[in-house]
């Protein structure tokens, strides 16, 4: 028997994609796994296709009675109920390769510091086709480190999470348990930024292992659980991350700077991903960020202008 680890599979109302994902899992070459099953109370006909697996004798069902109104809870439904060391949370519209546990896993071994590991991940359409990777438009310095299999250490992720959720998607990660438990968990005060958050939290504690190989496929679509939330929320989420974490660690003058200006590129990101959606929100994105920094626009019109000139730069890469 190898280590156990733990799956919480979160589901609602992606019924399309369920069946892609659950087999992505259950197939995996590392076989000591538990897969503990949420779904939120989905009217689609997902808790249809989820019976179908509930026979699997390391499949756990739980089908909750009322609905959380976020991912979040519901993975901390399913985490309290894990009982491996390790602890992946898997997202039901995403698909993994056949041997993404077992090669994480193995990365543990690198060296006793490590708490979490993470792989590069493939960005895939709705119909699952390969359109791109997270590595590309990544800053200067992250490219720098993260072209090999290598260790982050703490200090080196929290930098780089300032700037920018290095780690976009938590189906591409597993964690020691006890580190979960010790950040008491997911922040359910958020609606999509919870694990940008997590990960900073982490990066307090232990250090990172990064693994090139696109091991995950995280999945673009209209109806991700992003494209169905504000995008003034959501920014005024990132805000709230960044400014709890300035006063937390101290940053030096040119570091909050930086921060902020991430806040203004992951703006201008959500711009070239729907850009009728951004400008019926621009006036009220602008509001809120002013009440908690008077210099906000300066700093997300900055941000934009960084984030475009990374955005040609990775065009070029691309073409070279």
């Amino acid at each position: 028997m190898g280590t156990l680890v733990s799956i919480v599979f979160t589901s609602y109302n992606h019924s399309r994609y369920l069946k892609q994902a659950l087999d992505s899992l259950i197939n995996q070459s590392y076989k000591d796994i538990e897969l503990i099953v949420v779904d939120d109370c989905s009217t689609d006909g997902s808790q249809e296709i989820l019976q179908q697996y509930s026979s699997y004798p390391n499949v756990q069902l739980h089908l909750l009675k009322q609905n959380t109104g976020s991912y979040v809870k519901a993975s901390n439904y399913g985490a309290r109920l894990a009982t491996g060391e390790y602890l992946m949370f898997a997202q039901c519209d995403d698909f993994a390769a056949p041997d993404q546990i077992q090669r994480l896993v193995n990365a543990f071994e690198q060296d006793s510091a490590i708490g979490v590991v993470y792989s590069r991940s493939n960005l895939v359409d709705a119909d699952g086709i390969i359109f791109s990777d997270d590595f590309v438009g990544r800053e200067k310095r992250f490219r720098e480190i993260c072209y090999r299999d290598t260790i982050i250490r703490g200090a080196d992720m929290r930098r780089f999470l300032s700037f920018a959720c290095v780690i976009p998607n938590l189906s591409a990660a597993l964690i020691k348990r006890s580190l979960y438990t010790e950040c008491n968990g997911l922040s359910e005060k958020y609606l999509v930024a919870a694990d940008w958050a997590f990960w900073l939290d982490l990066s307090e504690r232990t250090d990172f292992y990064y693994i090139t190989a696109p091991l995950n496929n995280f999945r673009q679509h209209a109806t991700t659980i992003r494209s169905k939330i504000k995008i003034t929320t959501q920014i005024m989420e990132i805000y709230t991350i960044f400014y709890e974490h300035i006063n937390r660690y101290n940053l030096t003058a040119s570091d909050q700077n930086k921060m902020k200006v991430g806040a203004g590129a992951v703006w201008f990101w959500y711009f070239l991903e729907n850009r009728k959606v951004w400008l019926q929100s621009f006036m009220q994105t602008l509001k809120r960020t002013f009440s908690i920094d008077k210099f906000s626009v300066y700093y997300l019109l900055l941000g934009s202008m960084v984030h475009i000139k990374e955005h040609f730069s990775a065009a070029k890469r691309k073409l070279a």
